[in-house]
């Protein structure tokens, strides 16, 4: 009878100490969903096409971006198209050491920062804040000056505050100080929903000679699940040949980025039932 007793005391605690700590989980993941990404994932679309894959040279690449692009937009229901080289939220990064106008860096000095390449509307289509400057455009080329656009904390990191535009950067180490910076945007998540928030400049990305893939960003004026129909059928009349690679909606990106919080929480949960049962 004691054993007994201390086996049923036994089990009843370890069931409750599960369902504690699948309270915890659940909980954590709520706090996750609830974070501010500082931008509006709601009714935005998402693929990407990889030309350089399908034998396109770069400057072929680049007349079919536009002509995406063109034909995005012309889609019954297309509130605005954008792009952008390194998928957002898709948990990748590109990054390098940068130098920055009246920014004195030591030998030990981090100068790292994120940045990516994107399309002309890519704030005001995603539903960023721009703070102060200008978005990129169609003017924004490989025949016109260089410039970039950066985040809050790209401008903290490197002591910019609120005057960031007007400044100059490189975009390597030892590069010139050959890029304008034209636009402050306010901070949002970059390549996941948890991660702190690193420092991040953005490039046209047709002031790259060198595009060989491409992420593109449709708002839509209707249902997103119905409009994903639409994507592959507008790539298939450019080119035939050329696959329609990750096509979801922007919140269903989110949620896979969150996928193994989800997954931990689903299954703490059910340990803890089923022990409890």
């Amino acid at each position: 009878a004691r054993f007994r007793t201390t086996l049923a005391t036994a089990q009843i605690a370890l069931s409750m100490a599960l369902l504690v700590a699948a309270g915890l989980f659940t909980r954590s993941l709520t706090n996750v969903m609830r974070v501010d990404l500082g931008l509006n994932a709601e009714n935005v679309v998402t693929f990407g096409v990889s030309p350089g894959l399908s034998g396109y040279t770069p400057e072929r690449t680049l007349q079919l971006l536009e002509r995406i692009e063109t034909d995005l937009a012309a889609l019954p229901g297309a509130a605005g198209v954008t792009s952008a080289r390194v998928p957002l939220l898709g948990g990748s990064d590109w990054g390098n050491r940068v130098r920055v106008e009246g920014f004195d860096a030591g030998p030990d000095t981090d100068t790292g920062s994120r940045f990516n390449e994107v399309g002309p509307g890519y704030i005001q289509t995603l539903g960023m804040t721009l703070l102060s400057g200008r978005e990129f455009t169609t003017a924004d080329a490989l025949s016109t000056s260089k410039v970039a656009i950066v985040n809050e904390v790209f401008a903290k990191k490197f002591n910019l505050g609120q005057d960031a535009v007007g400044k100059h950067m490189g975009a390597n180490e030892g590069q010139a100080l050959d890029i304008e910076i034209v636009g402050l945007v306010k901070n949002a998540q970059y390549s996941s929903v948890k991660d702190e928030i690193p420092p991040l400049f953005f490039r046209p990305y047709k002031q790259d000679d060198k595009i060989a893939d491409m992420h593109f960003y449709v708002r839509t004026a209707t249902d997103p699940a119905r409009f994903l129909t639409n994507i592959p059928k507008a790539i298939a009349a450019i080119d035939p040949n050329l696959p329609v690679e990750d096509l979801r909606t922007l919140p269903q990106q989110v949620r896979e980025n969150v996928f193994l919080d989800r997954f931990i929480s689903v299954m703490a949960a059910a340990f803890a039932v089923l022990a409890t049962i």
